[in-house]
């Protein structure tokens, strides 16, 4: 039932103000950066390399990216592969993982930055 939630508010939130910019600001990736740890599927941020960028808009629109809207990806961090630490994106595509990386090593998640949400199921043990 979570993830049709999930999936309703992603979806009606593709329909709002667009953006030729996929990157979030500084401010908007704080504020979810404060959401984040209190997920039993993440816990401390030291431990993940993180990715974040607006969401792709719907609406058949190119290079448009909605405004109220983040999608991340978490890869824990092992100091080769991944490094702990914001992940510093060229293009849109570069947030996406790479490889086979699966929960509870790598987890992908939205947040609505209007309503303050997370949107993150993960049915892994707790993150340390």
């Amino acid at each position: 039932m979570n993830s049709d939630i999930a999936t309703a508010i992603l979806i009606a939130c593709s329909a709002c103000s667009s953006t030729t910019d996929f990157q979030p600001s500084d401010a908007e990736i704080a504020k979810l950066e404060r959401k984040l740890p209190t997920s039993h599927c993440v816990g401390d941020l030291d431990n993940w390399q993180r990715a974040y960028v607006r969401k792709e808009s719907l609406e058949n629109e190119a290079g448009q990216f909605d405004s109220r809207m983040i999608e991340f990806t978490l890869q824990r961090a092992d100091g080769k592969v991944a490094v702990a630490g914001r992940k510093q994106l060229k293009r849109y595509e570069d947030w996406v993982i790479s490889g086979d990386c699966r929960e509870p090593d790598c987890l992908f998640g939205g947040y609505v930055i209007s309503t303050d949400e997370l949107l993150l199921e993960c049915g892994g043990p707790s993150a340390p």
